[in-house]
């Protein structure tokens, strides 16, 4: 039986433990279009080429805390992992990159 493949970008959304944002429901936005997510491993199936992610929280009266962002590649039957950790700060970026 032949495995099947995927292609698209696998997110992992972590967050401290001990802070209360995870009570905010983080956005991660990928080439403009906004996918309302909970914190976790989430997959989107994408077309192979360059894409944009972003990923932030709202907080209060802060639309977009932590928001940082990252050029991808996706190549067909393949998926490209990337990781977003919510930074100490909410005035500051979380860290992203490719895992």
């Amino acid at each position: 039986m032949q495995e099947e493949t995927r292609t698209g970008v696998e997110v992992k959304l972590e967050y401290y433990w001990f802070k209360w944002f995870y009570l905010s429901k983080p956005v991660i936005m990928i080439d403009d279009e906004k996918h309302f997510c909970n914190w976790g491993n989430h997959f989107f199936e994408i077309e192979p080429g360059d894409h944009h992610i972003k990923v932030y929280f709202r907080y209060l009266f802060m639309e977009e805390c932590g928001a940082n962002s990252l050029d991808f590649k996706v190549e067909a039957g393949k998926v490209t992992r990337i990781k977003y950790h919510m930074p100490m700060w909410m005035a500051a970026k979380g860290s992203i990159n490719l895992i």
